[in-house]
């Protein structure tokens, strides 16, 4: 070879050497986006399994007497928070795998309106639970007219605005998270209430998306904004704040007005009539409508639940009172004198505290809280889903142990908040309203098809900068060699190189038709992956510039 055509063709080689290095080098890094930790994980499994139990099956929500349907462990909460901890989980963690998230998010909605969930209203409906007073025989009622013979029977027209809010949270996170609008059809939301007479069929009670938007706004434009009633008397300002981040996913879905006008006048009551003291930073136990009276109380799980919601929408106000109210509970709800008598909130206190430390973003107190739980909780892996499961006295023994620690755990707490708490990262849920997915963002690369129990995906982001979809899987509950993941949505007109930890496989071209052992085309253009799963694997599927034989 003459010597000019030999340096030649070490330049070219050279140069292809570069050109390979730096395609490399500019792979996407998993280990740079976020992924769910193997607890975070077991979190997200419990709370799937969860909604995937059969109608009318709740034993996975603790003890379900109805004379408890009215407390922080009814149904309702757990269902309510276990589709925002899972909402967080796929907005953060894995959002570009949909089909997991959307159809559990769909089976806690239709578990949400099962009526072992919201029929205690009928009953409940008749009486003012705040007009009681204490006797040498506990509370009694203090009065029973004839206004109190006749319920509601539908849970959402008036009142009851701590199941009503909820759901419309929930159906609104789904319509955002899932551009999914088939709760918008008339009669999507049927609730079914058992027959008056004998021989009868079922009451059927219709609502949509929009008529439960239109008869939840109504009510707060009735009560001047002071808040919806929960039980009868009785307005709490966190219940009000799942309404109003209801009302805000609608607003951004259905390109209406109806939140800022609800934020701006009900936070103008909030100070005026001091639902949150500005002396102590804490919040109104609630507000006696008909005697209008704020009763004002001290309790984390107040702080907690009211603050973590309304963050969303009042952020720099949340965020200055967050700091006082740490102080006051921590670390002195964790230890205290053996025996102490922590009252019947000490479940409640624990776990949507835990959740305001970490939509705040107070790192330390979230992982001192976790680390708690997971050294006096007794925490437990069932199914692939790891919760804390309920002390069996939770509902009556609110004592210190012998240590001094806490030793009540109720289902909210065990099932959903701690686990909630784990998975939100700062301002999770602020970020989840305050940038929404665009339209854009479901045309984007997605995966779907994985084989549940087979695997876990801990990590489904696509990078639209560089063009590059990154998935982690980790091996699921039940033990295989191998499994797959269907991608969807990828430019037929461009070619895709696939990474798996880091070591390039080839290249894939849906126009062509080039594919790989592993990587193969599916008649409706999507790409199906196989790979071995013995331990966690990552992939990337990156856009090129041409194939990999010209480089």
């Amino acid at each position: 070879m003459p010597i000019k055509s030999h340096i030649i063709a070490l330049w070219i080689g050279a140069a292809s050497l570069a050109i390979s290095a730096t395609g490399l080098a500019a792979n996407p890094d998993p280990a740079s986006y976020p992924s769910l930790s193997t607890k975070q994980m077991g979190h997200v499994r419990h709370m799937i399994n969860m909604a995937n139990q059969l109608d009318g099956d709740f034993s996975l929500m603790g003890e379900a007497d109805p004379v408890y349907a009215m407390s922080f462990h009814a149904y309702q909460f757990q269902i309510a928070f276990a589709a925002y901890a899972l909402a967080s989980a796929h907005y953060h963690y894995t959002p570009a795998h949909r089909d997991l998230y959307q159809k559990a998010s769909t089976r806690l909605i239709k578990r949400m309106i099962y009526k072992d969930v919201w029929d205690y209203w009928a009953h409940v409906s008749k009486f003012d639970l705040t007009d009681r007073t204490e006797t040498e025989m506990g509370e009694v009622m203090v009065t029973y007219t004839e206004d109190d013979w006749y319920g509601w029977i539908d849970p959402n027209i008036k009142k009851n605005i701590m199941y009503s809010g909820h759901l419309l949270q929930m159906v609104g996170l789904h319509e955002t998270l899932f551009d999914d609008h088939r709760y918008d059809e008339p009669g999507s939301l049927t609730f079914r209430f058992a027959p008056v007479e004998y021989g009868q069929n079922p009451v059927e009670i219709k609502y949509d998306h929009n008529r439960l938007t239109k008869v939840i706004y109504d009510q707060f434009v009735e009560g001047h904004f002071q808040g919806i009633e929960c039980e009868r008397n009785a307005v709490y300002a966190e219940c009000n704040q799942h309404p109003i981040l209801g009302l805000m996913s609608y607003d951004f879905k259905h390109d209406t007005e109806y939140s800022p006008e609800v934020q701006s006048k009900f936070k103008k009551v909030m100070e005026k009539r001091k639902y949150i003291d500005p002396e102590t930073k804490t919040t109104m136990y609630f507000l006696k409508v008909k005697e209008d009276e704020v009763v004002p109380a001290t309790y984390a799980w107040a702080d907690g639940w009211n603050g973590h919601a309304q963050h969303v929408w009042d952020k720099e106000y949340i965020e200055s009172l967050y700091p006082h109210q740490q102080k006051r509970y921590i670390p002195s709800m964790l230890e205290g004198a053996p025996g102490d008598n922590m009252g019947w909130t000490s479940s409640f206190d624990f776990g949507w505290f835990a959740l305001l430390a970490s939509e705040v973003g107070d790192t330390e107190t979230v992982k001192t809280m976790a680390d708690y739980a997971d050294a006096h909780f007794s925490p437990t892996w069932k199914d692939g889903g790891l919760y804390y499961p309920t002390t069996p006295d939770y509902q009556y023994n609110f004592t210190r142990n012998e240590e001094g620690f806490i030793q009540n755990v109720g289902p909210a707490t065990g099932n959903v908040l701690i686990g909630f708490t784990r998975i939100n990262p700062k301002d999770g849920l602020w970020k989840i309203y305050n940038k929404p997915w665009d339209e854009s963002r479901f045309a984007e690369p997605f995966i779907s098809d994985v084989e549940y129990l087979e695997a876990s995906v801990t990590q489904a982001v696509y990078d639209a900068e560089k063009d590059a979809l990154i998935v982690t899987l980790a091996p699921g509950p039940v033990k295989s060699e191998a499994t797959s993941f269907t991608v969807r949505q990828l430019d037929p007109d461009k070619s895709y190189a696939l990474v798996k930890d880091g070591q390039a496989l080839g290249e894939v071209n849906a126009k062509t038709a080039l594919a790989l052992p592993s990587a193969q085309w599916q008649a409706d253009g999507s790409l199906l992956i196989n790979t071995e799963l013995t331990e966690p694997q990552s992939f990337i599927l990156k856009a090129t510039a041409g194939p990999v034989a010209t480089r």
